[in-house]
């Protein structure tokens, strides 16, 4: 009899901290950037962090792919079950997504892109925590399957 598989993703707090700082680091760039002030004839700064975001994660789940064929072909015992191989790219995107969000809040803000104040910060913030919780809680019903051994 084969011994079930482990599924990683069975806690809660464990699922939002492997998908928690993408997400709010995203969201906070999205939402910071979307109530900044436009100039004519510019293109809006969240239109240009959405496209960054969109092409950074297309080239992080390509590379992540190519990185895991690599592991399983090596025998990596992580990448031995579908579950597994399926957590693997997900800490794999979801550190490196954390990494370059957080990067590019960084650049916009000390390039003065992003301009900051409290009453767009906090709100902003709450609202960047609010995604990602609910973003981990999603992912955890439709990966962990909570209730299910």
């Amino acid at each position: 009899m084969s011994v079930p598989e482990e599924n990683p993703f069975r806690n809660y707090r464990h699922t939002a901290s492997v998908v928690g700082l993408p997400v709010f680091a995203g969201a906070l760039l999205l939402l910071l950037a979307s109530v900044q002030p436009v100039q004519p004839d510019r293109i809006r700064l969240w239109v240009w962090c959405a496209v960054g975001i969109a092409a950074m994660f297309t080239l992080l789940g390509i590379v992540g792919r190519a990185a895991l064929r690599q592991q399983v072909r090596k025998g990596n015992p992580h990448c031995a079950t579908p579950i597994g191989r399926r957590y693997m790219l997900l800490v794999f995107i979801s550190s490196a997504a954390g990494v370059l969000e957080s990067a590019a809040l960084a650049v916009c803000v000390l390039t003065g892109w992003i301009r900051l104040h409290i009453g767009i910060l906090l709100p902003g913030m709450l609202a960047a925590l609010t995604a990602a919780l609910a973003a981990a809680g999603i992912v955890w019903r439709t990966i962990g399957r909570p209730g299910t051994k």
